[in-house]
């Protein structure tokens, strides 16, 4: 077979009987870290030709788990096998020679290279001499890229795509590696609802050719779009796996619940539209998108939800207002003070908080402690003492983690453990937290809940409206359409940097997705 062939020609039948020889059988998978005990007496499998989810609140072990799989991890105890034949002990090169391949929640591509350089990144064409054929390598990846319709040139370097960009290239790039197994954590958290209709019909084509994929999301609505059938992992242990069709998103958030109550509460907001608005802004423009200028005002207890597809500028926006895009000008007011733009320091001490997209690229300082993630916009309240060297209140910052810890339900081991050890949704609450936690006027969301498990987006949402209740004005960004119209007060839509329509909040999926095809065409017009 061609060695650059999208993917191998499929072992087993589709749809194979429970009865056969499983593609994947995971049978007693046990795994600890130190004292913590991650993974108890698993049994996992996954037939040909199907989508099974795996399914967990955020820390239950599922990543753990594929880990193992793929040979990132050896486990305590348990097998590993491939076709029935035991592949437990085999590195994660030896395994991906056999067709098992893993779209990590975390991107591993390398952004000092191009799209197409990571697309065959170890499978290059050589020339005579074994010197690698860059045009041919260019001209075979664009080849990929264009198959699956990805609007990406193979050219382009990494590191200036987007997130959702560089998600699509993940994708490509376990494709081309000639998958039988794929496994696909989290693959939606930042596509568009175009990209997501393009990767489930991608889905569906490889499950007619016998692929197997293994498929951790969230979003429950699309698991019950994709899957066939659905296992949850509750604290280390897997629960009976149930079959898509015969079970509900809320039979599958009573298998992941603790059972524990939230100790936040919705409050319904008292909007206060008399004062200054926690937010003013006039003319924002920046070089980079925002070239026309955004008026828009939040007032004090108030969620402003942005929606727009990825590329449509409310990132951009985001970042103008919080200070880090320095080119950024026009008129920036909280509570009625005036804040000139280009600095993230002149934005926090106004009162600003930012939770980014990219929680691990911007949101956190991966290897430090939670304490100290949780402590660092909040340094000038946890001094004590003046002049040049005032010192950290003695155990200010592990009150401060403890407090936002029960809050939001943060699953960690202590104060010290490094944030780069949690599991992805749990990260993303150790950001909320730490904004949370400076009482800010207004609070920048942009996807607070991607990577969320089901009942702690919940969780969120509660913690959200609470917020606001007690004043602060929040600019909730978010890809999922029942995000904004379950949380924000009203809704204003976005397309190439200009503000459009303004709806209610619950407002539903179907009137936010056609208000926004509406400006899309109606930018276009203009365009013409």
């Amino acid at each position: 077979m061609d060695r650059m062939s999208v993917a191998a020609e499929p072992v087993g039948r589709a749809g194979a009987p429970p009865g056969g020889v499983p593609l994947v059988a995971m049978r007693g998978i046990s795994k600890t870290f130190g004292a913590n005990v991650v993974l108890r007496d698993v049994d996992f499998d996954l037939r040909a030709g199907e989508v099974h989810a795996l399914l967990g609140e955020n820390g239950a072990g599922k990543s753990t788990l594929m880990k193992i799989l793929m040979g990132v991890h050896r486990p305590d105890a348990g097998r590993v096998l491939l076709d029935g034949a035991d592949i437990t002990e085999q590195s994660v090169h030896a395994k991906l020679g056999r067709g098992i391949a893993m779209i990590f929640q975390e991107l591993s591509l390398l952004p000092n290279l191009t799209v197409g350089e990571n697309i065959l990144l170890g499978r290059e064409p050589r020339r005579v001499g074994w010197r690698i054929d860059f045009r041919g390598l260019r001209r075979e990846a664009q080849r990929l890229l264009d198959t699956y319709d990805f609007p990406i040139r193979a050219g382009d370097r990494v590191e200036t795509l987007g997130f959702a960009q560089r998600q699509m290239v993940e994708v490509v790039k376990a494709l081309a590696s000639g998958a039988r197994v794929l496994i696909m954590d989290e693959p939606t958290s930042s596509l568009t609802v175009h990209e997501e209709d393009k990767l489930f019909s991608i889905i569906r084509s490889l499950k007619a050719k016998g692929i197997g994929i293994i498929y951790i999301s969230h979003r429950m609505a699309e698991i019950f779009k994709i899957s066939d059938r659905v296992s949850v992992i509750k604290d280390g242990r897997m629960l009976p796996t149930e079959d898509a069709s015969a079970t509900s998103t809320r039979r599958i958030a009573e298998l992941m619940s603790r059972g524990e109550a939230s100790t936040a509460t919705a409050g319904n907001a008292a909007i206060d539209r008399e004062g200054p608005p926690a937010l003013r802004v006039a003319g924002l423009r920046t070089s980079r998108k925002l070239r026309r200028g955004i008026d828009l005002s939040i007032f004090r207890g108030e969620i402003v939800g942005l929606a727009g597809l990825v590329g449509s500028g409310r990132s951009t926006f985001a970042k103008a207002l919080f200070g880090l895009l320095p080119d950024a000008t026009g008129t920036i007011e909280v509570a009625g003070v005036a804040v000139r733009p280009g600095s993230p320091s002149r934005a926090i001490a106004a009162g600003f908080g930012f939770v980014p997209e990219d929680r691990r690229g911007e949101g956190l300082v991966i290897d430090h402690g939670l304490a100290s993630n949780m402590g660092l916009p909040s340094l000038e309240k946890l001094r004590v003492g003046g002049g040049r060297f005032p010192a950290i209140l003695p155990g200010a910052a592990d009150d401060l983690f403890a407090y936002m810890q029960r809050q939001l339900r943060i699953v960690s081991r202590s104060p010290r453990q490094y944030a780069r050890e949690l599991s992805g949704g749990n990260q993303q609450k150790i950001v909320v937290a730490k904004w949370l936690a400076t009482g800010p006027k207004l609070l920048i969301l942009d996807e607070p809940t991607s990577g969320v498990d089901v009942n702690a987006k919940e969780e969120m949402r509660l913690i959200v409206r609470d917020a606001a209740a007690k004043g602060m004005g929040v600019l909730l960004i978010a890809s999922e359409m029942e995000e904004l119209s379950r949380v924000a007060d009203r809704i204003v839509t976005i397309v190439d940097g200009v503000l459009g329509q303004t709806l209610p909040g619950g407002a539903s999926e179907a009137e936010l997705r056609a208000a926004l095809q509406e400006d899309i065409e109606a930018m276009r017009g203009k365009a013409a």
